[in-house]
């Protein structure tokens, strides 16, 4: 269980933001930054740094200037802005867990972040850096041995923040400093094995929960309104993860959502979102479903969901399936092996679904592959 729910990841393999509204707004404080830092100095009585460095480069200047330690006052501030940024980011956002070899076997899906600043009013500025995020949420992933797990979590994280810029990109450090009361609680197991031995499921999730916080993590941004969120500290090295697909169609105005490939047993699905959306707003997905039993295939049905239809899908999933006759959805596709699909029209939050369990219209578990990778390129133009 701990291994799975904790994989190693490589640099930047967590969640990518995008330019949703909170990181446009983040990525416009990075810029007002650059392009005003003249300002703070002249109000701060620090022109004369502005006249040493009148021969260096401006970025190497602000660089200089944001990042030196002697200016604390200025970097709490400024972190400050950042964790209201940080405040609007993991709500409701669902990370992937991965195994071993970095295929997306379940979610944690982030309920409630409430962020708290237990010296807002100290008079040493390092201790403004200290934040707490009261943490907490839900989710699933598959374990060779209990089967499908879903649970519940939560724990009370310090953090003491940082931040720098380099090479015109943004990188605030959440430098985890203690975890509190890690919980993780098991609602379901499939797995009879697993459901015999839920106090080890239940401490091994717990380890993986302390043990997946313990790194902290880095809010990226670059001052064309793409951010990120990547797990531990990072800086220049960070690369967004490269998924299967070649992206395209940013040319068209389209934005990379998701790129990546997940691994599904018969019994179990996997969901794509909260995706963000603005009126009128266009999805395209590319999926391929390949079964790791030849000559065996892998049906995948697919669903793209509004908010409420998501929820009212998991009101009943995973004990209860037999009590909802029907979803409804904005598309739907079933038995899916290959998959090009262009939606118009959206707004909102969007979810797509990913259904490999004998509630939904592909075949019966009898005739499916053990198991399956589905690989997806999801973009939209919003």
């Amino acid at each position: 269980m701990a291994r799975s729910a904790k994989s190693e990841r490589k640099s930047g393999t967590s969640l990518r933001t995008r330019k949703g509204k909170a990181s446009m707004v983040f990525a416009g404080l990075v810029a007002l930054l650059l392009l005003t830092g003249g300002a703070y100095l002249q109000i701060t009585d620090q022109w004369n740094v502005v006249t040493a460095a009148a021969s260096l480069k401006y970025e190497e200047w602000v660089e200089g200037v944001v990042n030196h330690p002697d200016n604390e006052a200025m970097r709490a501030d400024l972190i400050a802005r950042v964790v209201e940024h940080y405040r609007e980011t993991p709500a409701k956002k669902s990370l992937p867990l991965r195994d071993d070899e970095g295929h997306v076997i379940g979610r944690f899906r982030i309920n409630v972040a409430d962020v708290a600043q237990p010296f807002a009013t100290s008079e040493d500025p390092a201790q403004r850096r200290i934040y707490t995020v009261d943490l907490s949420g839900q989710g699933e992933l598959w374990h060779e041995t209990g089967g499908r797990v879903r649970f519940h979590g939560s724990a009370l994280v310090t953090y003491v923040v940082d931040f720098e810029i380099d090479d015109w990109a943004a990188y605030a450090h959440f430098q985890c400093t203690n975890v509190e009361h890690p919980q993780f609680e098991c609602d379901h197991i499939d797995n009879i094995l697993g459901k015999i031995f839920s106090g080890a499921v239940r401490s091994a999730g717990t380890k993986a929960l302390d043990e997946s916080l313990r790194p902290g993590f880095t809010v990226i941004a670059k001052t064309n309104g793409d951010t990120w969120l990547a797990a531990g500290k990072v800086g220049r090295e960070f690369v967004p993860r490269k998924g299967p697909y070649t992206e395209t169609d940013a040319d068209e105005g389209f934005e990379t959502i998701t790129n990546d490939v997940s691994l599904l047993h018969p019994g179990f699905r996997d969901y794509l979102g909260p995706i963000e959306l603005f009126d009128d707003a266009e999805l395209r997905i590319t999926m391929e479903a390949e079964s790791l039993e030849p000559p065996k295939t892998v049906g995948i049905d697919v669903y793209v969901l509004t908010e409420e239809q998501y929820e009212h899908f998991e009101h009943f999933y995973p004990g209860d399936m037999d009590k909802l006759a029907k979803l409804d959805s904005i598309e739907f596709r079933h038995d899916m092996q290959k998959l090009n699909m262009t939606t118009t029209g959206l707004s909102g939050n969007v979810y797509i679904l990913l259904d490999y369990t004998g509630w939904g219209s592909g075949k019966d578990p009898e005739d499916r592959a053990e198991a399956g990778l589905v690989k997806y390129y999801v973009r939209a133009k919003r």
